[in-house]
This record gives C-alpha cells, structure tokens and sequence, in this order.
C-alpha cells in the first residue's frame, strides 16, 4: 500500500456502555506533562515539537481515561503516558523506519535496568530521554505500590518493550500475521495490560496478591486489553498502516487472512471488540462474586477489585473519547471527525447493559 492512498471507510458504530467522564485536574496535568517532558529533554531530540506534544495532548488523554484520580496521581499517570508515546516516537524515528534489529534489541535491553523492584539497586546512568524519564517515574511510582504490584508492572513494560521488535521484525519480514496469532500476541505484548496496571495506581486499588493470577483477573485484563488495542487499530489504521507501513494492526490482518475490503475489515474487528466487551461484562457479574467467597476475599479487597474494575470501564469510555479528538488520529483522514458529535451523543449516557454502572455504583464510595 502506497502511504498517499487514503483510507476509504466509514467509522463504525461503537459500543460503549459507560458515559466517559472528565478529571476535574485537567490543566494542571497538561501543564505538568508538559513541563516534564521539556525536563526530560523529550523536545529536544527532534522526535517532537512543542507543538507536537500539544497536539496530541496526554494531558486530556489521562483526564479522561482517569476521572477519579486525585491532582497528583493524574500528573503521575499522564507522565507515564507522555513517556511511552515519546518512546514509541522516538522507536519508530530510530528503528523502525531504518529497520535496525540488532540496534532496536541494545537499545531495549538496558530499559529494565531502570526498573529495580527494590527501588535501590544500582542503575546505569540515563543517556537519553527515555532512560531519564524511566528513573524518575519509577522513583515516583513505587513508594505506592506493593512489590507484587512493581513484578508485575515490570512484567507489562518489558512485554510492551518486546512488541517493538515483533513489529519491526514483521516489518522487515513483510509478515502479516493472522487473526488468531494477531490477538494473543497483541494481548501478550501490547500496551493495554500496562495501561491496566496503571489503573490499580490512579484507583489506589491494587487487585490483592492472592487473586491477581486467578481466571477471572485475567480475563478481565485480557477482554480489557483486547478491545484497547482493537479500537486503536481502527483509528490508526490510516496512520500505522497508510503511512508507516505497519502491519501489526488489527484491520489489515483481517483484510489479509479473510480477504475483506477495509470497510467490511473495519465492521469485523469492531465486532470482535464488542464481543470482548461483553465478555468483560459477564465475568464481572457472574465470576467476581465466586471468586471473592471462595478465597475468602474480606470487604474492604473486595471494594478495592470493583474500583479496579470500574476503572476500567472508566479506560474503555475516555480512551474512545480521546480518540475523537486527538491529534495524534484526526490528523487521519479516516479518524471519524465527522462523526464526532454523534459519538458523543453515545457517550452522554449508556447504550448497553446499563446495569453494570449501578452494580459498581458501590465502589464509588
């Protein structure tokens, strides 16, 4: 595909059963981000401009996709999120488009390093604004969180970190993968469980030790994880794939392997995400309630997991919204931004199994 060509479809009707909310801290966090990107040399490099950064504004990402986070925790999670679109940036100016394996691999394998589980182990001295926003994060991150918590953070970001080589292999190999492959790899690999770990910290919900590896927690963080990704690959299709020459998206993989046009594509993955949204849904109503009795999950864990999992929710509903509206997509031509008001007519109030919101209602509190 030529990167001139533009994308000929029409955005789907998405399902999106809980109204997004805005964080009440938005300013501050875009003032903030905006700062700490500056301070980590992030505009410095050539990667973004000032203007860049601004377009695409992680600060009004973060408000939305974190309604209920206090003023700092919000500056503390947009950080994050600053730092790992800046890297995913810098990535793709650095190895992806030269397809640089071997300098992609050295370039990932000191990343970690950063990330001590302690907090006080040694680390190498930061050469770049990736590694210098690393070091100050993590320092800020785990004095709230458990070393469960961190193992399994540390686990999120170094699979996050081997999605960039995945993609640039395919991109060197000129593999597309199919569906089947595509979801569990994606899932595996791609930001959104990352993105979950980040809501135990803005919730000050960090799901209990004794049932974070149990059935329910991970389908609730793999139907999560698969409706991110897959929304995000209708939106950027045009962007990853028209332009970039990237094949890790989830439109093109159904073109591919079922030989669809990009409209008939489009429909199907967007099916597929409201199937994961729905199962999401299910296990919350009838898995959640076994689960806590049978290991004996006492109240207060208890309101903890449903804060979790209305942050969650809270993820899905702001996350679309952003997508509306962010640089970073409408700058696209396929970005819907002719059907932005009717979408926010959708997010006004739920179109789905409205039950939900009332049952996590508790949690709230």
């Amino acid at each position: 595909m030529s990167s001139g060509r533009a994308a000929s479809f029409t955005m789907p009707e998405f399902y999106v059963p809980h109204p997004a909310r805005m964080n009440p801290h938005l300013e501050r966090a875009r003032a903030h981000s905006t700062r700490w990107a500056r301070d980590m040399g992030m505009l410095d490099t050539g990667v973004w401009t000032d203007e860049i950064l601004a377009g695409d504004d992680y600060g009004f990402m973060c408000a939305w996709t974190h309604p209920d986070a206090p003023a700092e925790i919000l500056d503390l999670i947009t950080d994050w999120y600053v730092w790992v679109f800046y890297f995913d940036d810098e990535f793709f100016a650095e190895f992806k488009q030269t397809k640089d394996v071997s300098g992609a691999k050295a370039y990932l394998d000191r990343l970690p390093a950063f990330m001590p589980i302690n907090g006080t182990d040694p680390s190498p001295e930061p050469r770049n604004p990736t590694e210098r926003g690393l070091v100050d994060l993590w320092q800020r991150t785990i004095p709230l969180m458990s070393q469960d918590w961190r193992r399994r953070f540390t686990t999120s970001t170094h699979n996050l970190l081997l999605e960039c080589m995945w993609e640039i292999k395919n991109i060197e190999s000129g593999t597309v993968a199919n569906p089947i492959e595509y979801i569990e790899m994606r899932r595996k690999v791609g930001g959104a469980p990352w993105s979950a770990n980040l809501v135990e910290v803005s919730e000050a919900a960090e799901v209990p030790a004794s049932i974070a590896g149990t059935r329910p927690l991970r389908v609730l963080s793999d139907t999560f994880s698969d409706a991110i990704h897959l929304r995000n690959d209708i939106f950027s299709y045009e962007r990853e794939v028209l332009r970039e020459g990237e094949n890790s998206n989830g439109v093109l993989v159904f073109e591919k392997f079922f030989g669809h046009d990009t409209q008939t594509a489009v429909e199907a993955v967007n099916s597929l995400l409201t199937s994961r949204l729905h199962q999401f849904e299910n296990t919350v109503f009838t898995e959640l309630p076994t689960l806590f009795t049978d290991h004996g999950v006492d109240p207060l864990e208890q309101a903890r997991v449903l804060r979790y999992v209305k942050g969650l929710q809270d993820w899905q509903s702001g996350g679309h919204e952003w997508h509306l509206h962010a640089g970073r997509y409408t700058k696209a031509e396929n970005a819907g931004a002719g059907n932005s008001a009717f979408f926010r007519t959708i997010l006004r109030g739920p179109t789905g199994l409205g039950t939900s919101a009332a049952w996590l209602g508790a949690a709230r509190g």
